[in-house]
């Protein structure tokens, strides 16, 4: 098992066929160990997938090819577990949803996947040099630019990968000027038309600033202080500026706390249902979770019977 998991970050491109045949032959290795004999009941299994996911989902970004190929050993290990025998009763999208919308509470591994990457990102956006990757990034990768320009078709298959999911990211992040001193003038979007250099190519030339400079050059005494724009091109920079708060730069995420939650990045890829009236059936502290999945097999009308077996 060393072996394939050395052979597999190896790889460099990871939607080849042989990374798919590595992965099935590791998935497979996994469901397969000594602790999940075919004795294991369908219940256990169901937090065994859950555990499998989010180690897989948080490792790399997934590409759709090895997503299916997952889910189908995930799948198979929940209807059959090791044995020959069985198949799936319930369609794994509806697996895949929360107890309240009629579903086992398994996440979605491509919705969660995402997710996790966007943690990733989230991590490099608040640059949080703790992390010897988001340093790496910060130093290398991002030395010229911004996570927000920096262009999609360099670097690394899983990087570009990642760099896709900052636009849904984006919505849901809050930049508040404070004092200049973090947000970078043109690259960064703390402006309502996104990062400045996108759509003003020719704007450090045409307002005398630096391609790389800080927003506190425009900034004085926490008032705007632009240099004079004849550009009429350029006036547009000027009539939507954001108010200039107190204290330093802040980068929020759009909720209460302002705090970045990988629920909440998941919900983004995986928007929430309408709920189920039978739900409070399955929920609460002193269920069996054994009689709770008959049950739910039941009112879903799966449950194998003399007439349906």
């Amino acid at each position: 098992m060393q072996q394939l998991v050395f052979e597999m970050h190896c790889l460099r491109h990871w939607g080849s066929r042989k990374a798919i045949f590595l992965l099935s032959t590791l998935v497979y290795h996994l469901l397969q160990r000594d602790f999940l004999l075919p004795t294991v009941n369908r219940c256990c299994r169901k937090y065994v997938l859950v555990s499998l996911e989010v180690y897989w989902a948080m490792a790399f970004i997934l590409p759709k090819g090895i997503i299916k190929e997952i889910i189908k050993r995930l799948r198979t290990f929940l209807w059959k577990g090791t044995s020959s025998s069985g198949y799936p009763k319930v369609a794994w999208e509806v697996v895949c949803r929360p107890v309240e919308e009629g579903g086992q509470g398994i996440k979605d591994i491509f919705a969660l996947n995402r997710a996790l990457m966007c943690k990733h990102l989230w991590a490099v956006i608040k640059q949080d040099r703790s992390s010897i990757w988001v340093d790496w990034i910060l130093q290398v990768r991002l030395r010229d630019c911004s996570i927000w320009t920096v262009k999609e078709n360099k670097g690394a298959w899983g990087w570009r990968k990642m760099l896709t999911l900052r636009h849904t990211l984006l919505s849901q992040i809050h930049f508040q000027v404070g004092d200049g001193c973090s947000f970078s003038l043109w690259h960064d979007p703390w402006h309502p038309l996104g990062p400045l250099i996108i759509r003003f190519p020719r704007g450090p030339q045409l307002t005398n600033t630096g391609l790389l400079d800080k927003l506190n050059v425009v900034l004085t005494n926490g008032q705007w202080n632009w240099p004079m724009i004849t550009n009429i091109a350029c006036l547009e920079i000027t009539q939507l500026l954001p108010q200039v708060s107190e204290g330093t730069d802040r980068i929020r995420w759009k909720s209460n706390d302002g705090a970045f939650t990988t629920t909440a990045a998941y919900k983004l890829f995986h928007p929430p249902g309408s709920k189920v009236v039978w739900a409070s059936l399955l929920l609460g502290p002193f269920k069996i979770p054994k009689n709770c999945f008959i049950l739910w097999l039941a009112i879903l009308g799966r449950l194998s019977t003399l007439d349906k077996p």
